[in-house]
């Protein structure tokens, strides 16, 4: 497990790969399409490298979810589930399928994990952030909201393009 600085180094590091992928994923789209499909293959790559990062040790990445999440706090199998769902979101949103139904469902899931992250602040709770699995030992902060918080936009932005 990285400690804290070196995590915060390292998601930099991922969200400007992930970056650069979904440019030259995009160079050779119409120039009037560029700009959402930049958006869809950043939030596709995030999506997928996320899910992937959690099936690490989806054990303890499942324990570390359990915390704090509203949803898996009631369905145990919810956590075990959530990085598939994850990487099945990326992959189908860099292939560009259903595209609408997948803004909805990642509204959906972010808005989850906004109020999910919202409450166990409010309830002064110290837990680890599970955003990149059980191998990076973030805090669950502001900084996980602000990433929940932007994915939201960039999807809500989806349909306002």
């Amino acid at each position: 497990m990285l400690n804290k600085t070196k995590s915060i180094f390292l998601i930099l590091c991922i969200f400007i790969i992930i970056y650069i992928l979904s440019d030259y994923y995009t160079k050779n789209i119409d120039h009037d399409e560029n700009f959402d499909n930049k958006i869809l293959n950043y939030m596709g790559f995030i999506f997928f490298i996320f899910g992937i990062l959690k099936l690490y040790d989806i054990h303890k990445f499942s324990k570390i979810f359990n915390k704090y999440d509203i949803i898996s706090q009631k369905i145990n199998l919810y956590s075990y589930f959530y990085p598939f769902i994850e990487i099945i979101i990326g992959v189908l949103l860099i292939k560009n399928y259903q595209i609408e139904n997948l803004i909805k469902l990642i509204i959906l899931l972010m808005i989850i994990s906004i109020l999910s992250v919202l409450i166990s602040l409010y309830k002064g709770k110290e837990l680890r952030c599970g955003c990149l699995g059980s191998f990076f030992h973030i805090p669950l902060s502001y900084v996980t909201l602000s990433e929940n918080i932007i994915m939201l936009i960039m999807g809500i932005l989806y349909f306002y393009n």
